[in-house]
């Protein structure tokens, strides 16, 4: 079972790599396979995930106030792909997520995703440009990619933002703008999994220890990320994806 420590630790996982583009799910289920925690803990990763909500829905404040229905309509295009994977694929995505050499894959993915952002960045216009369906689209399309255990839904979903040229402070804002349905998608069929089935439920102090460290993670997480896209700066965590996927897949074949 989990104990205090892992507790605090997998709740500042989720704060820091819900949003940073590193993949929080991969991080997790590699988190929860080294600790040795055999049962997969759903009850607990839905209330981190569901802290990591809270969390957008603070920062983004003002900008969710501002939404009109055109911008309505161009994130629930983009949440179309999700939708329609994670419904069709949703067994097998958590059969995913006991494989860490799937997930050490992907990782490398997200590495390459992150150079090429990195590259877009450089480019990126200074104006807003417009947003159309088949923009919004695209986007989403690349966002449905994420559901993979390993490949970071802010990674891909910013990198399609970028080539569809939007600018910075756009790209931005719609990358996590889209993670709110994204996210709510998610906490509704985990928590329909977890009324069916009975999931276990770790003690209520642990729900404590996680949510709080998540909160604050997530806030500070989506802080750096801010900064870092205004600078233009990406190539971090390209090199961390690759590193990490590298040793993943290597421990997995040794």
């Amino acid at each position: 079972m989990m104990n205090t420590w892992q507790a605090l630790i997998l709740g500042l996982l989720q704060g820091v790599t819900e949003f940073l583009p590193v993949s929080s799910s991969g991080h997790l289920a590699l988190a929860q396979n080294w600790f040795g925690i055999q049962e997969p803990l759903l009850s607990f990763d839905v209330f981190l995930h569901g802290m990591s909500l809270i969390a957008i829905l603070v920062f983004f404040f003002q900008e969710i106030r501002q939404l009109n229905f055109k911008q309505y309509f161009l994130i629930g295009i983009a949440t179309i792909p999700a939708v329609i994977v994670g419904l069709l694929f949703k067994d097998t995505l958590e059969l995913a997520l006991q494989v860490p050499l799937l997930i050490g894959v992907a990782l490398l993915i997200t590495g390459i995703d992150n150079l090429f952002s990195h590259r877009l960045l450089q480019k990126s216009p200074k104006e807003e440009t417009e947003i159309t369906p088949q923009k919004a689209l695209i986007i989403g399309l690349f966002q449905s990619l994420a559901l993979i255990p390993g490949i970071s839904r802010s990674g891909t979903t910013l990198l399609a933002s970028l080539g569809q040229k939007l600018g910075k402070k756009q790209a931005f804002t719609f990358t996590f703008l889209l993670a709110i349905p994204a996210i709510m998608g998610a906490l509704l069929l985990q928590g329909i999994d977890i009324i069916r089935d009975g999931a276990t439920m770790p003690h209520w102090s642990l729900f404590v220890i996680g949510g709080i460290s998540t909160l604050f993670a997530s806030l500070a997480s989506l802080t750096v990320f801010k900064k870092l896209i205004n600078k233009s700066q990406f190539t971090v965590f390209g090199i961390y994806c690759l590193a990490l996927g590298l040793i993943v897949i290597f421990s997995q074949l040794t």
